[in-house]
């Protein structure tokens, strides 16, 4: 099978600090004029439409990814890494440098990430493949920043007529900006969308656009004894609501599977008649970077492989599991053999289900 990934291409820059190994919050060494003394710069490539591109080919799929970088050192090394693990490249240059991130690991093993968008920003209309999305069976799409947020509907819609497969043809994994500056864009995009992933905070500044500006929670779909989204209302400015108030909002605008990924205590997949929740990994992290993306494209490239909804829940786990247990976003990223094998010892019990 063919996917096409499409969004943001960037150099990380994994920094290693005086005090990074503090287990305690409270003595976290960032405080005004402070200075921090800096031990190691760990570089790796980074960036959604790589790290997924990374990750459907490692699991056997023909994969091509578009991207925008400078003609500089990184955006080299970003196409050398993506050679070596055979992903095909259909990038453009930019006047600009590409883009990077600083990541500063936190007491917690979670990050800090400074981004400058840098070549990404320049992405325009004339960049984005139109005429090929026939050739492929799955459109991926990540991070859009700045005008190329606007362009979600127009890829969106295209990518669903001309991709001539049946079944899921369009995923979205939205950038920051597409969720604040450009959510009209993503809300016109929903109906042409099959599978949309986001994570908590995201799902919550989403909300926003989805609803009035004063909504309140009617507190719909509240589980006193279910998963922890489920248990409560929820808050974004001036609005509050439930989860099952988002995972319907989001089913009746046409998207067939709507994920939300809360970090360490696990992932909600709602689809039109079933909640599902399963516990994040128990792996110890090393760094969280990347654990969204291994997530989103294995639970999709599952779905694609013909596994049950389930399995495809379970594979993204273990996914997100082996990359944290690594410094960046790719080292860990499985082949095909490695997740079938853990696949086949996993605990299938910790997969709850629940009526939606």
């Amino acid at each position: 099978m063919k996917v096409l990934t499409i969004g943001s291409a960037t150099q990380d820059m994994i920094v290693s600090y005086q005090d990074s190994d503090l287990k305690d919050e409270a003595a976290y060494p960032w405080k005004e004029g402070s200075k921090i003394e800096i031990k190691t710069v760990y570089k790796a490539t980074g960036g959604g439409a790589t790290n997924s591109a990374v990750s459907f080919s490692r699991l056997g799929f023909d994969t091509t990814t578009c991207f925008k970088i400078g003609n500089d050192a990184a955006g080299k090394q970003i196409l050398q890494e993506l050679n070596a693990d055979k992903v095909q490249t259909l990038h453009t240059i930019s006047s600009q440098e590409t883009g990077f991130s600083f990541i500063l690991p936190t007491p917690s093993k979670d990050r800090i990430i400074f981004t400058y968008r840098g070549a990404n920003t320049t992405t325009t209309d004339k960049d984005i493949p139109y005429d090929s999305f026939g050739l492929y069976d799955c459109l991926y799409i990540t991070s859009l920043g700045h005008e190329a947020a606007q362009l979600l509907p127009k890829i969106t819609h295209t990518a669903q007529k001309k991709i001539i497969t049946r079944g899921i043809k369009v995923v979205v994994n939205p950038g920051a900006s597409q969720l604040t500056y450009n959510s009209a864009a993503l809300k016109a995009a929903l109906f042409s969308i099959d599978v949309l992933i986001m994570n908590v905070e995201e799902m919550k500044q989403f909300m926003t656009t989805l609803k009035p500006r004063f909504f309140k929670s009617t507190g719909k779909g509240i589980k006193p004894q279910g998963p922890a989204l489920f248990q409560t209302t929820l808050s974004h400015g001036q609005i509050t609501f439930t989860a099952h108030e988002y995972f319907s909002e989001i089913l009746g605008c046409g998207v067939k599977r709507v994920v939300v990924t809360d970090g360490k205590r696990g992932v909600y997949v709602a689809t039109k008649d079933t909640l599902y929740f399963h516990p994040a990994s128990s792996t110890q992290p090393i760094n969280t970077l990347g654990a969204g993306d291994a997530f989103g494209s294995c639970f999709v490239a599952s779905l694609l492989q013909g596994k049950s909804l389930e399995d495809a829940i379970r594979c993204g786990i273990i996914n997100a599991g082996s990359v944290i247990a690594h410094s960046n976003a790719k080292e860990g990223l499985l082949s095909l053999s490695a997740l079938e094998k853990q696949l086949s010892k996993f605990d299938k019990s910790l997969l709850k289900t629940y009526s939606f």
